[in-house]
């Protein structure tokens, strides 16, 4: 029996399930329990073996375990913290960015600086979107035919009466009420050439 026993300890220690003890087969009493507790310690251990190995691959499936396993308390408290942990994550990417994790370490940081950044990037992503809404604004308000006169060049104001002079805008002033835009003004060749030709200076070949 004690044979069996040291085999079974190594077999552990080694990292190996060893089969269980036959303890039928053992006579002495205090021997006898030392069989029934080694083959509770070796099925304490595949259960935690057969836990640890899909844990370690990323699967959170639930195992149970004996109710007196206290060798796998603390497997439950990891596996149960991965999970919560997962269940934060999914909420993160459903755009909750409260969730904070403070029970691993370095891996807290990482999480919470990363979901830190993450608020921060929509924030401005959101900024983004509403200049851009802004803009398309500005650019639907300019969209359509513009009544314009045919003289004077003003435009009327979008179904104001047409009878009242002061509908009628110049466009300089229409364009400011409708956009961001600013104007400062100058004088074209052709203009030039019709209002003031006295300074127009003559080309070469007109010599």
């Amino acid at each position: 029996m004690i044979d069996q026993a040291l085999k079974t300890l190594t077999l552990l220690l080694q990292g190996k399930l060893p089969g269980k003890i036959e303890k039928a087969k053992v006579e002495n009493q205090n021997e006898r329990e030392l069989a029934k507790l080694l083959n509770q310690l070796v099925l304490f251990m595949e259960e935690i073996h057969r836990f640890v190995i899909p844990l370690a691959q990323g699967e959170l499936s639930d195992i149970k375990f004996s109710p007196n396993n206290f060798l796998a308390s603390p497997f439950k408290e990891l596996h149960s913290r991965l999970r919560h942990l997962t269940w934060q994550a999914k909420q993160v990417a459903n755009g909750d960015f409260c969730q904070r994790i403070d029970f691993m370490g370095e891996f807290s940081e990482a999480f919470n600086l990363m979901v830190t950044a993450l608020q921060r990037n929509e924030r401005v992503l959101r900024e983004k979107i509403d200049q851009l809404e802004q803009a398309l604004g500005h650019i639907k308000r300019l969209e359509g035919i513009l009544p314009i006169c045919s003289q004077c060049k003003r435009i009327r104001i979008e179904k104001a009466d047409p009878d009242d002079q002061k509908n009628w805008l110049i466009i300089e002033r229409y364009l400011s009420t409708k956009t961001d835009a600013q104007f400062t003004h100058s004088i074209c060749p052709e203009c030039k050439q019709k209002l003031y030709p006295e300074y127009i200076d003559p080309k070469p070949d007109e010599d």
